[in-house]
């Protein structure tokens, strides 16, 4: 990724099919990228618009991950040893692909859509994420900004594969400080956490592709991880099934459904600066 100060002014650069495409993920942003965002709606040209624009995030808003995949190739040579956060958008079919993607260093990260258009706030969060990485430097994490960047605001990864789910909580949280990241795959999660390093975990008890209680267990053995607090998701409240979470390092638990004053309240513990 490109080195750069924390101080240095955010850009972005927006990589579409064709211009309408680019303009609607660009006003999905808003006016807090405005100023260092640029849109490149001929994908065969997106590494020169890296060189020439050097952003920090690269949103791939293209019409499949095949063309994603097709085109981080191209952007992870005009970048040689700094390139920039790569962050494609995929639909919810897409995500098992796109988690392989991260896993195999062709992007950083993704943002889910319905199919479309993409959740504004989930979109303009996962690219303040992806920009404080990208400034920071490679394996920071977001803990990591420096004197004169933007106050930290934490991040909470929710492992969770209901897409209702997902837009339900981030209606919940959407006035807190809090930076809302989703990983829908259990197989992928462990890369994911490493990938984001996030403040707190929202962890589902029964995922694709892997297990909550064995994720959580995994994340308390990496000693890089182990502080995260984790707090399991379950949609059931058996006593067995808590004590398992609770054995494996959990922190906390929500029985679904839940309000978002109990979400709260489970958050507040852990992040008191960001929940009111």
């Amino acid at each position: 990724m490109f080195a750069r100060s924390p101080v240095d002014p955010l850009r972005t650069l927006v990589v579409a099919d064709d211009d309408e495409d680019g303009r609607a993920v660009a006003a999905r942003l808003g006016a807090e990228f405005a100023a260092g965002l640029a849109i490149c709606d001929q994908p065969e040209q997106a590494h020169v618009h890296v060189q020439s624009h050097r952003p920090h995030v690269v949103v791939l808003a293209l019409a499949s991950l095949q063309a994603v995949e097709r085109h981080a190739f191209a952007l992870q040579a005009a970048g040689e040893d700094e390139r920039p956060y790569a962050l494609a958008l995929c639909n919810t079919v897409s995500m098992a692909a796109a988690a392989r993607m991260c896993r195999d260093g062709l992007i950083d990260d993704y943002v889910q859509h319905f199919p479309v258009p993409v959740d504004a706030e989930r979109l303009a969060a996962s690219v303040r994420l992806a920009a404080r990485i990208a400034r920071s430097g490679p394996g920071s994490g977001p803990a990591a900004a420096g004197a004169g960047a933007a106050p930290h605001r934490p991040v909470v990864l929710m492992v969770e594969d209901d897409v209702v789910l997902h837009t339900l909580v981030a209606a919940m949280l959407e006035s807190e400080a809090i930076e809302l990241v989703f990983e829908a795959d259990g197989g992928s999660a462990l890369d994911r956490i490493r990938a984001v390093a996030p403040d707190l975990v929202l962890m589902d008890i029964v995922l694709p592709g892997g297990d909550g209680v064995a994720l959580t267990e995994q994340i308390k053995a990496t000693p890089e991880l182990a502080a995260i607090p984790v707090v399991m998701l379950t949609g059931e409240a058996r006593l067995d099934t808590l004590v398992r979470s609770m054995e494996a390092g959990a922190a906390d638990f929500i029985v679904k459904p839940f309000t978002r004053e109990a979400l709260l309240a489970k958050l507040g513990r852990y992040l008191p600066a960001a929940v009111a």
